[in-house]
């Protein structure tokens, strides 16, 4: 009996940001269902957390 072998095919995996594929072995966030890599971390962090900015001299409970 002959077996052969197959790739097992994953569905890629893409940060929700900018669609790159997040490769094998890459670092990533997963949260609020989204899948953010690395270099769109930043951007993900303005977005999530501009309702706790603040500006220095005009703070909102000051």
């Amino acid at each position: 009996m002959h077996h052969t072998r197959r790739a097992k095919r994953q569905t890629p995996v893409r940060c929700t940001l900018c669609g790159r594929e997040i490769t094998v072995g890459e670092e990533y966030w997963d949260c609020n269902a989204s899948r953010i890599c690395w270099e769109c971390l930043p951007e993900y962090a303005r977005q999530e957390l501009t309702s706790c900015r603040e500006i220095r001299g005009r703070e909102a409970g000051l």
